[in-house]
């Protein structure tokens, strides 16, 4: 693997206060890559685990099982924001004081419990091709999105605070993808009725990377000067990339059709998408399992 062509995937530390289009734009430029991409938005306020896909790993992106989450994040009781967090306009100051332990935990205990959520206005999801963040920003009106299938895995409270009239609580939590953490806040002060959002935010694990793989912008840019760039992966023994995917290996004469783009006689279950090795064991593709056939999703080039 050369500087001029850097290939695989690797977990960059998003920090707060950076979108996760602007810190892809970084990446690309201390890589000199010509395409990246990542899996897995994370709002502007939030930092921790990004995966990131480089050069031709950008083609497996959408071969990838979606992945769950996992998130230490802080619920702010007595507060109500048009973002759901922190950052956005206040539309009403409550307070949360003189709750009972007993009511905020059955009320986190309920929005856990629940099997839907309804997606935050101000956000990536979009309807009609506009998505909430833009609608907000760039014609005032706020998107109501219809409620999607989510679950919480696991949940449990780090600690918590009063501060001064506001009630903070950490907690960690997995969830499965297409949940909004904002959304999960909202939620449980809508049940306590003095309302509630989200403040400091940490993903600390996405598609099989812990905080502890992750590299900064600045030890990015140290490995990659210093010539480094063991840190990129293809992911064919992690979990949460290409390891989630069935291989098959090809012997000489498959892999010389496979390689034109002609489908295989293969012993692969239908609807199953999964990853081609060629002869001598190098990744050789993306194939989808028909009729007894592995034909060609995506063919990797020498």
């Amino acid at each position: 693997m050369s500087t001029s062509h850097p290939e695989g995937f690797f977990a960059l530390f998003k920090p707060s206060g950076l979108s996760s289009a602007g810190a892809l734009r970084v990446v690309k430029g201390i890589l000199s890559a010509d395409k990246a991409g990542f899996l897995g938005t994370l709002d502007v306020p939030a930092m921790g685990v990004l995966p990131v896909a480089v050069g031709s790993a950008t083609k497996l992106i959408s071969f990838l099982p979606p992945s769950e989450k996992e998130y230490v994040g802080e619920l702010v009781l007595g507060i109500t924001t048009i973002t759901d967090d922190m950052e956005g306009e206040v539309i009403e100051c409550r307070g949360a004081t003189g709750l009972e332990d007993v009511v905020v935990k059955k009320a986190i205990e309920s929005v856990t419990a629940q099997t839907e959520q309804v997606p935050p206005h101000v956000s990536a999801k979009h309807q009609d091709g506009v998505r909430g963040y833009k609608a907000m920003r760039g014609q005032g009106r706020l998107i109501d999105f219809a409620p999607v299938p989510v679950t919480v895995r696991q949940f449990s409270v780090l600690q918590e605070r009063q501060d001064a009239d506001l009630r903070r609580i950490i907690f960690r939590m997995t969830v499965t993808p297409g949940f909004y953490v904002r959304g999960f806040c909202r939620d449980v002060g809508a049940i306590l009725g003095c309302g509630g959002c989200m403040g400091r935010l940490l993903r600390t694990g996405a598609h099989g990377f812990g905080v502890s793989d992750t590299l900064s912008l600045a030890t990015l840019r140290r490995r990659v000067q210093a010539g480094d760039l063991s840190f990129l992966t293809w992911g064919e023994t992690d979990a949460g990339l290409l390891a989630t995917l069935p291989q098959i290996s090809l012997d000489d004469v498959q892999w010389n059709a496979f390689g034109h783009g002609l489908a295989v006689d293969c012993d692969v279950r239908e609807g199953t998408t999964v990853m081609v090795k060629r002869p001598d064991g190098r990744l050789g593709g993306v194939a989808a399992g028909r009729a007894g056939k592995a034909w060609p999703l995506k063919v990797f080039s020498e």
